[in-house]
């Protein structure tokens, strides 16, 4: 029996994916232990060495917690971080991660912290007013800040993790600004607005919007490339990726041949974007300079979110039907090895191991 998950709050739009059933705690450790395990065994010998190296942190959108994951033993660790969280990020340099708490019904409005060394909840921060907070970005150069969409308020908040604190909000003036993509300057937030069916653009450095510009039917996937030049958001509706030249402000490109381009991730050298595909239950990966597909993974087992390790050589990508992280060796163009989780990952995030 399949279980339809609702992704947005009353009064903006869905996006319905199957998600698998859910499962006691006890059984969702053992599984994740015995997938961790037996998954890994089946795996051919690889390739990328940031498959080995690093943490991965998901979050759970059915269990209420986010899984840790040691890449070098491919052990395994559940945070109990609150009830229906859904995107994960780490910083840069590995020592902390964190996750949003969207919630589910009852609006979620919290933060939660994660010390990625200790594998331990470190904090939780109230957003306060600023309600079902989605997509989050470490701001670049600075790991004590993070940026994350509030949907509910049609804003994006700059939270300050050691103080524990909203530094700043700025308007989308978009329905359901869902994810969130930054330059690596730190300068241009841009969110995906699903609602709207559009991506805006805001000026951090000022803390000023920008300007709002129409994709396609509930955007939900963005990937913002490193320099600043495109970005690429996807329509769940029309099955597209736009591709928005941002100094003209207008769509340069539009790539098609998706079920539902429901994640996106643009690698650090700006050279690879991939687009997960949970309906098509392939991923695709696409030359970001000719902005085609070059080629395509399918059988995964419903891929959702993706992150991609800072040396473009792997992907970790989350897999509803399993439900594992499938690890990805972009040189190879292969899945070497799935390791368990809890029910309905979603979002994902890597980190280098911490000195």
């Amino acid at each position: 029996m399949l279980l339809w998950r609702i992704r947005h709050a009353a009064g903006s739009r869905r996006t319905r994916i199957p998600s698998p059933a859910m499962m006691p705690r006890r059984t969702l450790a053992r599984r994740a232990s015995v997938s961790a395990i037996a998954l890994a065994m089946t795996g051919a010998p690889l390739s990328a060495q940031a498959a080995r190296r690093g943490h991965v942190l998901v979050a759970n959108q059915q269990s209420a917690n986010a899984s840790l994951i040691d890449l070098a033993t491919d052990s395994m660790r559940f945070i109990d971080v609150g009830t229906g969280p859904h995107e994960a990020v780490i910083a840069p340099s590995g020592r902390v991660g964190v996750v949003t708490v969207y919630g589910t019904q009852t609006p979620g409005n919290e933060l939660a912290v994660i010390d990625i060394r200790a594998g331990t909840l470190k904090r939780k921060i109230s957003l306060g007013q600023y309600t079902r907070p989605h997509g989050a970005m470490f701001l670049p150069g600075d790991e004590s800040r993070v940026v994350v969409t509030s949907e509910a308020t049609r804003n994006i908040v700059l939270v300050n993790l050691e103080s524990g604190t909203v530094e700043a909000a700025i308007p989308t003036n978009a329905e359901g600004s869902h994810m969130v993509g930054l330059t690596r300057d730190g300068t241009r937030a841009w969110t995906s607005d699903v609602g709207t069916g559009a991506v805006s653009e805001m000026d951090l450095t000022k803390k000023a919007f920008v300007r709002v510009i129409p994709t396609g039917p509930r955007t939900e996937g963005i990937a913002v490339a490193p320099d600043g030049s495109t970005v690429w958001a996807g329509s769940n509706t029309n099955g597209t990726v736009s591709v928005i030249d941002t100094k003209a402000g207008t769509i340069a490109d539009t790539l098609t041949g998706f079920s539902l381009p429901y994640r996106l991730a643009i690698s650090a050298d700006g050279k690879t974007a991939i687009i997960c595909d949970p309906q098509g239950d392939a991923i695709h990966v696409a030359d970001v300079a000719t902005r085609k597909v070059v080629w395509k993974l399918g059988t995964l087992g419903s891929p959702r979110g993706v992150t991609i390790a800072p040396d473009g050589r792997t992907a970790f990508v989350t897999l509803a039907n399993d439900p594992a992280v499938g690890v990805i060796d972009l040189v190879e163009r292969k899945l070497v090895r799935k390791i368990g989780v809890g029910a309905s990952p979603d979002g994902v995030g890597y980190g280098p191991s911490a000195p």
